[in-house]
């Protein structure tokens, strides 16, 4: 009697501590710097300077390695014609706020129910050529999404990770090959917002109290933890034509998470530089596996190049997600073309999970400027939650 007594005391306590522990996924490390969101996404074979440290460390070896002194990326997860109407409401010389308010709602109450809504900005420096990769790079951002604006909900983060890897190229049977690595370990405080707070915020921002609405952030539950995430990637050049493979967060990267609030965690860092103690967070977040390939095609005009440089990529990505959750074979395609002119100029397009992108870009110098328009799908199916967006990029590069 008394060991099945043990045996029902232990299997109690056993399914107390982990009958209700839930697995959540994360948000995947990737600023959207608009030379790849130009192109579809498509950046596994074409990888090379910067954006590699968040693509294909194989990467690191190729041409076009770059030291970056300063990135500074900004985005908006909204279609930019509701920008800027939102824009050209704020800017009226119209009396009637409460017309105003209804008019912005509207405006608001489509982008939830049909893509979401939000934004993010990236900073970062970095070192990549010659088989090296080095990177630090902070990311914050934002996303609200629901049926209606009232059953709107959301999330915000932010994130601080280094990059730091290698890749060895060499030669056989006359093709070049090259395989890299990486390691990157990441601080991320994350906040979930419901629907009560999600709303709440929403109408604040939307009203321009600030203050109470920066009142109100610091008050909101918030996670806080370390995640080391591996990747690893290969490529293979014959002629024109790249091939590459990649894994990115091998074996999924988990965030070992302790509650808090974002006040709390302002004022730690603001105090003393480090993150409070909180409490244990028993559910697991894990930034899912992403296996990747793609191909490219560049090719080599000699003496014209200073005039005109065309690429062509195609990749496969998400290929897991696809395979295990059943998601549209469509949202594995990602395809794009840039072409560079006169060494300053670079117009690029690209097709993003069926759905149309394009930028441009000018570098004088040292200077860098890009940007992009985008849509990316963020549901099971294309056309199920189209999250069309704009990015744009401000960079000291050599």
């Amino acid at each position: 009697m008394m060991r099945k007594t043990l045996l029902f005391a232990i299997t109690f306590l056993l399914i107390a501590a982990f009958g209700f522990s839930e697995t959540y996924t994360e948000e995947p490390f990737l600023p959207l710097n608009p030379e790849f969101m130009a192109m579809g996404g498509a950046f596994v074979a074409a990888s090379h300077g910067y954006n590699a440290l968040f693509f294909n460390p194989a990467g690191f070896a190729a041409d076009g390695g770059s030291l970056t002194l300063a990135s500074t990326t900004v985005w908006v997860h909204s279609r930019p014609d509701a920008v800027y109407e939102i824009a050209q409401s704020l800017n009226t010389d119209a009396v009637d706020e409460s017309a105003l308010m209804t008019q912005i709602l509207g405006v608001v109450n489509d982008q939830v129910t049909t893509g979401g809504f939000g934004a993010g900005a990236s900073a970062g420096i970095g070192l990549v050529g010659g088989g090296l990769g080095l990177g630090l790079v902070a990311m914050v951002d934002s996303y609200f999404w629901g049926p209606t604006i009232l059953g709107v909900s959301g999330y915000a983060t932010a994130t601080v990770a280094f990059v730091g890897g290698l890749a060895i190229p060499f030669d056989l049977l006359g093709i070049k090959f090259t395989v890299g690595g990486d390691v990157r370990p990441m601080v991320r405080i994350h906040a979930p917002l419901n629907n009560s707070e999600a709303l709440s915020l929403v109408n604040t921002i939307i009203g321009g109290d600030m203050d109470k609405a920066l009142t109100d952030i610091q008050q909101l539950d918030a996670m806080h933890g370390v995640g080391i995430g591996l990747d690893a990637g290969a490529t293979a050049k014959l002629g024109p034509l790249t091939f590459a493979l990649t894994a990115r967060d091998i074996g999924g990267t988990t965030f070992a998470y302790t509650d808090s609030t974002v006040g709390q965690i302002y004022t730690s860092l603001s105090d003393d530089g480090t993150l409070p103690d909180g409490s244990e967070n028993t559910d697991t977040y894990v930034i899912p596996m992403d296996i990747c390939g793609g191909v490219s095609f560049h090719p080599d005009l000699g003496g014209l190049r200073f005039l005109i440089d065309p690429m062509v990529s195609v990749d496969c990505q998400d290929i897991i997600d696809v395979i295990q959750e059943g998601e549209s074979p469509w949202k594995l395609l990602h395809a794009g073309a840039e072409v560079k002119l006169l060494s300053l100029f670079s117009a690029r397009a690209g097709l993003n999970q069926g759905y149309l992108t394009a930028g441009a870009g000018v570098k004088l110098l040292f200077l860098d400027a890009n940007f992009a328009v985008y849509t990316r799908e963020l549901g099971t199916n294309i056309g199920d939650k189209p999250c069309s967006g704009m990015s744009f990029e401000f960079a000291i590069r050599f």
